[in-house]
């Protein structure tokens, strides 16, 4: 007869003395603050605002941010301005201090006059911005306007000066609404957006580039029958190239959109502005030729951000909704509760599109998913903002601090949560969505060379709760530069029936696991040596510990 003993796996940091470093700050979560600084331009009146999209990490270990801006020059924007809001990039070192900025822009009166999403770095160590454009050619802008809004690509060198910008929109299109751009294997890009010929947000537009910036084809997917407005219908999010040289296209389609034109998945329902309505997935192969769309959802609003391949073949689908658990399949896929208003968002399908789990986070209000990361283990670190109180039972344990805070959301390969941490001052953070588009604001956190990770995000608060940086304009580039995840343990058994630790943590470290029996007495068990962020080690003492910690060595 087997004996049953209570395991008991904690959690420790050790060696890392990170909040007790000068200018190093405890966050009440996992991931010590080492610094953090605003960036943002001058004020006339109610003009002057930054919000970042996107950032990369250069070779001399600072960071590159893009994103746009409406405001005079002052001492951290120094480049001409061009009509209203201009592409705006901005190059700091590794500890935050900023080195340079670029504005990008055309002639135009619009409030959203150029609007940069994404950024790439290239080999030769210039960089590719990515973005949409309201504006005609002059001031700093060459390309054409194709449309009443174009994908506008501009091409700089090391230093951020333009080497040529280039403007694109799917044939037939009269607008683009872009949304997303990626990079494919054959060093081009891969870009999509909402339009139509008929002035209304009827299709989703793909665009795909050489490594030159010369359009090669366009695709377009949607439903000439639908009745769709300016703020509803369908927006393709994210776009990325799939193994076998095709592409899936991940976002939102709805008002009605129900087997007709080119889509044939069912329509849930739920359509609420720009928060979307089902999740909408269309996956094409190497020739364009559609190999299957699929929608997910319930009776509420959802909205995909991000998907990304799994080693199966399959695809992780990350974003946010708003449905109750679905009543039965003809009323929607979702079977994750929801927690509040609206929750993060995680679906797990195969390559065929079929639906294999889903689960849901958040509090009693709007939690918005904008960005998921890859970790080393093969979970992910989600980020995005929030509205809400903790609610332990949804998933949400951290702090809100203001309006809407940042918040990140790490989960293992499966969706259990780990952890989750929030980051904000006594204003708002984040743009929410109930009254702007989805491509407005783009909380992103990325992990960086040395472990750790840089977060990026909009934030209109002034020095309080966790926000030491100072408000400079009327909206900044909130940037956080993050320590490295500390080690967990889970215990769990094989399919002997033995014991097992396994063991999540940061692979450029060593990790140690110490065992107990009292919690004051800790014997050195092992020392694991982790290459892809997950390791499993199965207790080879026979009387067994009852306690257990893994710390860094």
């Amino acid at each position: 007869m087997k004996t049953q003993r209570t395991i008991h796996i904690l959690l420790a940091i050790s060696g890392l003395a990170l909040a007790a470093a000068p200018g190093h700050a405890q966050t009440g979560g996992p991931l010590a603050i080492i610094w953090q600084a605003t960036y943002g331009p001058g004020v006339s009146g109610v003009v002057g605002y930054a919000l970042p999209g996107d950032f990369v990490q250069t070779p001399d270990g600072g960071f590159v941010i893009a994103g746009y801006a409406e405001g005079p020059v002052n001492g951290i924007r120094t480049e001409p301005i061009c009509g209203m809001s201009d592409y705006w990039i901005v190059k700091i070192d590794a500890q935050g201090q900023r080195q340079w900025d670029r504005s990008y822009g055309g002639d135009s009166a619009l409030i959203s006059g150029d609007l940069a999403f994404r950024i790439f770095l290239r080999a030769d160590g210039g960089f590719d911005v990515a973005g949409l454009t309201f504006s005609p050619p002059g001031c700093l802008k060459t390309a054409p306007l194709h449309g009443a809004a174009d994908f506008w690509l501009v091409r700089c060198d090391a230093a951020g000066a333009a080497l040529w910008d280039k403007s694109y929109i799917p044939r037939d299109f009269s607008f683009l609404y872009l949304v997303d751009c990626d990079p494919t294997a054959d060093g081009g890009y891969l870009a999509c957006g909402a339009g139509d010929p008929g002035q209304k947000l009827r299709y989703w537009g793909v665009i795909k580039l050489d490594a030159q910036g010369q359009q090669l084809w366009s695709k377009s997917f949607g439903c000439s029958s639908a009745i769709l407005s300016s703020t509803g219908g369908p927006r393709p999010v994210r776009v990325r190239e799939t193994s076998d040289g095709g592409f899936v296209v991940a976002g939102a389609y709805g008002y009605g959109g129900s087997s007709c034109g080119d889509k044939t998945s069912p329509y849930y329902g739920g359509d609420d502005g720009w928060r979307g309505s089902d999740v909408c997935v269309v996956r094409f192969e190497a020739q364009q030729n559609k190999l299957w769309d699929k929608t997910y959802g319930g009776v509420g609003a959802e909205l995909a951000v991000d998907i990304a391949p799994t080693p199966d073949g399959g695809f992780m689908i990350f974003g946010s909704s708003a449905s109750p658990k679905a009543a039965n399949p003809n009323s929607g896929t979702k079977t994750s509760l929801n927690n509040g208003m609206m929750d993060f968002w995680v679906i797990r399908i195969d390559a065929h599109g079929n639906q294999l789990w889903d689960k849901s986070y958040g509090g009693a209000a709007d939690d918005v998913c904008t960005h998921a990361e890859p970790m080393p283990d093969g979970g992910w670190l989600l980020s995005g903002y929030s509205r809400s109180l903790p609610k332990p039972a949804g998933g949400k344990t951290a702090p809100a601090f203001g309006m809407e805070d940042l918040w990140i959301l790490r989960i293992d390969d499966q969706g259990n949560r780990l952890w989750d941490q929030s980051f904000g001052g006594s204003g708002a953070e984040g743009i929410a969505w109930r009254r702007n588009p989805p491509w407005l604001d783009r909380t992103r956190i990325k992990r960086i060379a040395d472990g750790g990770f840089l977060l990026t995000g909009y934030s209109e608060s002034p020095v309080s709760g966790l926000k030491t940086a100072p408000l400079i304009s009327h909206g900044d580039f909130w940037v956080l530069k993050l320590g490295p995840e500390p080690p967990s343990l889970r215990g769990e058994m094989t399919a002997e029936g033995k014991f097992q630790l396994r063991l999540i943590g940061p692979p450029e470290f060593q990790h140690l696991i110490q065992g107990s029996s009292d919690l004051v007495a800790w014997t050195d068990l092992v020392t694991v040596d982790n290459p892809t962020g997950k390791a499993f080690w199965t207790d080879p003492d026979s009387a067994g510990h009852r306690f257990y910690r893994a710390v860094r060595k």
